[in-house]
This record gives structure tokens, sequence and C-alpha cells, in this order.
């Protein structure tokens, strides 16, 4: 049983941590991976304003997050890794198989395969039924009557 899990972050504020609490849990350097993004600064401030020229300066946000790559052989290493990237404020984990800690050393196939999966997970969500039909049946015996 040897495959690489990926966590996701909302920042990279507690790289640090993230980086002990593994390396507490038995898995050595050489065996996980952390990347850290370049900030992006993204604009936030209303369409119409700057159209205007309402708005002077425009307010900018910074989107940083954080991405960690880890290789597991055993499931005791799984469940400890689990509860370290929890305790560090995990928002998602994924595992996978077929993917090699060689190739999660590419930031970019990492995020590829990420971005497939969770749309796959997407896809996957059962319909919601819609309630337009007898709503609309039921306004239109109102205004009949």
């Amino acid at each position: 049983m040897s495959y690489t899990i990926v966590g996701l972050f909302p920042n990279q504020k507690y790289a640090k941590e993230i980086s002990e609490g593994i390396e507490k849990t038995g898995i050595k350097n050489e065996d996980y991976i952390i990347y850290k993004t370049q900030k992006n600064k993204t604009d936030k401030s209303n369409f119409w304003k700057k159209l205007l020229g309402i708005e002077k300066a425009p307010a900018k946000t910074e989107v940083e997050s954080l991405i960690t790559s880890v290789a597991i052989r055993n499931e005791e290493e799984l469940n400890n890794i689990k509860k370290s990237f929890k305790k560090n404020d995990v928002v998602k984990i994924y595992e996978f198989q077929d993917m090699t800690l060689e190739e999660a050393k590419n930031l970019d196939y990492v995020k590829k395969i990420v971005e497939i999966r969770a749309k796959s997970q997407i896809y996957s969500m059962p319909q919601i039924p819609n309630a337009r039909g007898r709503i609309s049946e039921g306004i239109n015996t109102e205004v009949k009557a």
C-alpha cells in the first residue's frame, strides 16, 4: 500500500506547523512536499465604481493557499497524517493511489489531478428535485379563480 495524499490548506501561515506535524508522525523530509505558491492579488472593487471613476484606489486582497503532498506506506501513516492535517485546518484531503511522489513534485500536475478529482465529485452528486412545476400550477389556479 504505497500512495500519495494531498492536503489543501487555506493559507501559508501554518506551513512550519504542518511540516513539524508531518515529521512528528515519522515521515522523513524526503517523503513529503510543501508547495509554497505565489500570492495572487485579486481586485475586489465594484465594477460600476471603477467604470464611473468614483473609486480612486481599487481594493486588493491577497489570495494564498498551501498544498502538501505526502508519500504514505501504510494505514497507520495515513491516519497520523490525516490527524496532523486536521490540526492545521486542512480544507480537503485527496488520496491518490496512482500518483508517486516523483509525479507529485510537479505542482501543475498535482493541481490538474486535484481539479479532475474535484470535478468528478461534483458530477456524481445526486439530482435535486425541482419544484418549479408545482409552484407555477398553484399560481395559475389562483390567478384563474
